[in-house]
């Protein structure tokens, strides 16, 4: 792949470095990609087929008719981590713009 990777073949819209299955894929196909495939769970309080969705790079299982939602383990840390780090980047970022 070139310096600036290569366009994902799945969604043909970001460049990436990355590969999965050995095609060129971005984060957000790999994710897609990796829910399609995780098995599909009953919510616990109604018995519903629960969805999948993806959030700041973890699969969440929520459910259709309580909109509970479900982490698997290590998922709630993935998302502290990257709350964390946007909070850090924005107070940087904002900081710059009054001092600079």
């Amino acid at each position: 792949m070139g310096l600036f990777g290569e366009r994902c073949v799945r969604c043909n819209k970001k460049r990436t470095r990355r590969a999965f299955e050995g095609l060129p894929t971005c984060d957000e196909c790999e994710l897609q990609l990796k829910a399609a495939r995780e098995e599909t769970r009953s919510c616990p309080i109604d018995s519903a087929h629960m969805t999948k969705e993806v959030l700041m790079n973890v699969i969440l299982d929520r459910c259709p008719t309580c909109h509970g939602v479900w982490l698997d383990g290590g998922e709630l840390d993935i998302m502290k981590n990257a709350v964390s780090e946007e909070r850090d980047f924005a107070t940087g970022f904002l900081m710059g713009m009054v001092v600079g």
